[in-house]
């Protein structure tokens, strides 16, 4: 560390590298040494990249002053005195007076806090398990990597290291390193089943609201009301101008009778098989579509869903191609190909329907607008080009893909589009396309009172229990387990039950006490304004991500992990507001802020691991204190 800083303190100038990940770093340094930088200016650009990595992609603090004026550097990286002049640099130009010290003993300093920790649950057990420092310095142990200690109880095999300890007393213990889930900490297929009731055992204890929504929005859980007899009255109204057609728009209430269509076109619809990728904001609207359907004699055996996305799903249908970096939109055309192979094997599907949703109807008010992201929006435009590029690949196949436009908040318009969409396909008539909209609304609003009733009940149990509830903030496509990783199945088996965004109780009356201040002061209109915060609130899944942040900045029994996807443009502008509401309500809140197809396991069960540690603490003082004036832990993506 002394020669890279006296290395580095030779240099003139220095190269910018690009902060970020160590892949993008060694290709800039090949750059750089083609471009003739020399060794001294190399190592200068690295220790100047480092504070960057610290506080832009790992840390990710927006503004540094919030943290105070003074800063303490530790780790084994300060005896680098390039590295500390970097630190010291990078802090006073965005702190300017700020204190920067370094720990005395800055390569010991995190050994000297795991101590201070140990004693602490020492006092608190009354007892010690350390089996001393005469024992500890005379332990023997060997270690062994080869193929008998590779896991074989599922298709990974991971690699495992078996590290066989013995002390001076002849006990001995056996450590198991390597493995990339609980599986590969055990050794016998008995131990890995005793595994799985125990999780089975955890998931009944502490639900998951989160992985209950991602099945539950699709299955058929609301039964469709049968469409009117023909001759039905129904109530309609005949809208005209007056003065020729420049006058008021005018309306006049009359009855008619349901118009049904002909019993041929009943028979081909009961026959057809529709095919719908489990993608992006169908995990929000995918009851409407289903029940859309089926209340126009689609059989529900004929509605078929994609699976949830994997690593196998993905490896299998991702090699068509996308230009952006949204792994969520990437993955729709691994869905698609599954659609259109795994799913036609057996009974051959007619069609695949797959929106460009726009716009979603939301709960809030005073909203500036209810759009949906472009790239989702966009993304069925992109998969049709992607599988008709070279040739087509759905009338390969023998299937129709259709990917109308949807406008989800304007109910009126959205009865239209789905017109356009089916009308001469299915052979409906306007009467029946307008039943089965109200049949999907319906089928909406039972799926929203089943979430919330047991998210009330799960927060209901937590203030009774004194414990804490983890609320995901997320997007719609956050539900699916290939997407979130399934970290929060790791919070559940620590002992935590998981609440959705979808499943928070909406009642205003029950949301008031938590509201009360900031409608007192009138900088809130209802309990569903975010406009104190977010004045700009026009993208619909974050403004409820938003609105959601600031319900658990009040409720003192929930605590957060805040997920998005790598390079997403409209979570962007949320993350500052997020981190300020729960840092300025004190709530205890995780942000993976990088989500991609990669499944890093080691990495994000050693975040998990130290969060819910934090958040043991945590509890620990919620049941002393009630939730006030708490140490708060704060984490980003980077631990």
């Amino acid at each position: 560390l002394c020669d890279f800083a006296d290395i580095a303190f030779q240099a003139r100038l220095a190269p910018r590298f690009s902060y970020g990940c160590a892949v993008f770093l060694d290709a800039d340094r090949v750059n750089f040494q083609k471009e003739g930088f020399s060794r001294e200016e190399l190592f200068a650009g690295l220790a100047q990249v480092l504070p960057k990595n610290i506080w832009q992609y790992v840390v990710q603090i927006p503004r540094l002053a919030e943290l105070g004026r003074k800063f303490v550097l530790q780790g084994g990286t300060q005896y680098n005195l390039a590295a500390v002049k970097a630190q010291v640099d990078y802090i006073r130009a965005r702190v300017p007076g700020a204190e920067v010290r370094v720990h005395p003993h800055c390569g010991e300093a995190g050994a000297i806090g795991v101590a201070l920790e140990a004693r602490r649950q020492v006092v608190q057990r009354g007892q010690s398990c350390f089996i001393g420092l005469e024992s500890a310095i005379h332990l023997e142990y060997t270690t062994r990597t080869d193929a008998s200690t590779r896991c074989g109880f599922c298709d990974n095999h991971c690699t495992r290291t078996f590290i066989d300890t013995r002390t001076p007393q002849g006990t001995t213990s056996r450590y198991i390193a390597g493995f990339s889930c609980e599986k590969g900490t055990v050794e016998s297929k008995q131990a890995v089943v005793a595994l799985n009731q125990t999780r089975k055992r955890l998931k009944t204890l502490y639900p998951n609201l989160v992985d209950y929504e991602a099945e539950v929005v699709f299955r058929r859980r609301y039964k469709p009301a049968p469409l009117p007899a023909a001759g039905s009255p129904v109530d309609d109204e005949v809208v005209s101008r007056a003065w020729f057609g420049y006058g008021p728009v005018q309306r006049r209430p009359v009855q008619r009778f349901f118009m049904h269509s002909n019993d041929a076109a009943g028979a081909r619809r009961s026959k057809l098989r529709i095919g719908i990728p489990r993608v992006l904001n169908h995990y929000m609207v995918a009851p409407f579509l289903r029940t859309y359907l089926e209340s126009l004699g689609i059989g529900s055996r004929n509605i078929i869903f994609s699976d949830q996305s994997s690593e196998d799903l993905w490896l299998e249908g991702g090699k068509y191609g996308s230009v952006d970096p949204c792994y969520p939109a990437k993955v729709t055309l691994a869905h698609i190909h599954q659609l259109l192979h795994a799913k036609q094997v057996r009974h051959p599907l007619d069609v695949i329907w797959f929106p460009c949703i726009t716009h979603t109807a939301s709960f809030l008010n005073h909203m500036r607008g209810c759009s949906t992201c472009p790239v989702l929006a966009g993304t069925p435009k992109v998969a049709r080009a992607a599988f008709t590029k070279e040739r087509d690949l759905f009338a390969a196949a023998g299937v129709d893909f259709i990917d109308g436009v949807l406008n989800f908040e304007l109910t009126a318009l959205l009865r239209q589009q789905l017109f356009e969409t089916w009308g001469e396909f299915l052979g409906i008539t306007t009467d029946e396309n307008d039943w089965a909209c109200e049949q999907g609304w319906a089928a909406m609003a039972a799926c929203d009172h089943d979430l919330q009733t047991r998210g009330r009940a799960l927060l209901d149990q937590a203030v009774g229990d004194n414990r804490l509830v983890l609320l995901m903030l997320g997007r719609p496509y956050h539900n699916d387990p290939g997407l979130n990783h399934e970290v929060l199945e790791e919070f559940q088996a620590l002992g935590y039950p998981v609440l959705s965004q979808r499943a928070i109780p909406r009642d205003p009356a029950w949301l008031q006490p938590l509201f009360r201040d900031a409608l007192r002061a009138r900088r809130i209109a209802d309990v569903f304004d975010i406009r104190d915060v977010w004045p700009e609130n026009y993208s619909v899944n974050s403004a409820q991500k938003v609105w959601s942040a600031k319900f658990a900045a009040r409720h003192p029994h929930v605590a957060v992990v805040d997920l998005s996807s790598f390079k997403c443009g409209h979570d962007a502008p949320t993350y500052g507001l997020i981190d300020k509401i729960l840092a300025t309500s004190r709530t205890p809140f995780l942000a993976l802020h990088d989500l991609d197809a990669n499944k890093s396991g080691g990495s994000i069960k050693i975040r998990v691991q130290t969060f819910a540690r934090a958040l043991e603490r945590y509890a620990q003082q919620l049941a002393v204190s009630g939730g006030e004036e708490l140490t708060v832990p704060r984490y980003t993506a980077g631990g």
